[in-house]
């Protein structure tokens, strides 16, 4: 069972919502925690009156295998995109959401559902791609969130929003092959490798610890335990990181017990 959640406070959260009802047949259902909520098919839809950021308390008021958040990403550069990515802090800071240095449980198959499914359904040209781990809320329920990143204008494109909420939709319905679970290690915050080797089916990745946060050797373990499945691999992004971080972090990731492959 998947929790489809959407905010009142997100245009693309708001858009995408009405775009899923449009499409689909949903009946109103009885609220859950105040909150309107209504059926499609198996699947559950959500309303949040406050930000996605904020919304820890969905462990104690929803059980489902995953909640998927349709929200916006804000681009400093307001560079349109689709994207997927986990939730948590690899720093000592979390000024959106989360606590510092502290992951959500990342749902690998549901990422790569959604990542591949934006692929089928985007006509746009407009790039497909996995985010790094970034932001809150704080869950132990496996989650993700499904995006538009951009900019106001891009935000206000229903069109966009339409093609979100038809890859959730699908996504739900279609199982993606793929060879390992893995850990993503260094890179960018936008993961074009780790995309590209996800949708050859090579790996379905749970967390991703860009290069800048690569001397946070110590929330590795966090990043293996804090995934179901839990990774059968870490795929390291060896050309983006200096040859002594790694080092540190394929001697941690040896201690761990968890095997490593060069991309």
């Amino acid at each position: 069972m998947v929790f489809i959640v959407y905010s009142t406070q997100d245009e693309v959260s708001r858009n995408s919502a009405a775009a899923l009802m449009a499409q689909e047949s949903l009946r109103e259902a009885q609220p859950i925690g105040g909150m309107r909520h209504f059926l499609m098919g198996h699947t559950d839809v959500l309303e949040l009156g406050t930000r996605h950021l904020d919304s820890d308390f969905l462990d104690s008021t929803v059980s489902t295998d995953c909640i998927i958040f349709l929200s916006r990403h804000s681009s400093t550069a307001g560079v349109p995109a689709f994207t997927v990515h986990p939730e948590g802090n690899w720093s000592a800071e979390a000024k959106i959401g989360g606590r510092p240095r502290t992951l959500s449980v990342a749902s690998p198959p549901w990422m790569l559902r959604v990542l591949s499914s934006m692929k089928r359904n985007n006509t746009t040209g407009i790039p497909v791609t996995y985010e790094a781990t970034h932001h809150g809320p704080l869950l132990s329920t496996p989650s993700l969130y499904a995006e538009i990143g951009g900019n106001q204008d891009v935000w206000a494109d229903k069109g966009l929003a339409s093609v979100l909420s038809r890859s959730v939709v699908e996504a739900i319905d279609t199982e993606v092959a793929y060879d390992k679970v893995a850990l993503g290690i260094g890179g960018l915050h936008y993961a074009d490798k780790f995309t590209r080797l996800a949708l050859e089916g090579k790996f379905a990745f749970g967390h991703i610890m860009p290069k800048y946060y690569a001397g946070e050797v110590g929330m590795i373990e966090q990043a293996i335990s804090r995934s179901i499945p839990r990774p059968d691999v870490a795929a390291i992004e060896w050309k983006s990181l200096k040859s002594n971080q790694r080092d540190v972090i394929i001697a941690k990731l040896d201690e761990l017990g968890l095997d490593h492959v060069r991309v």
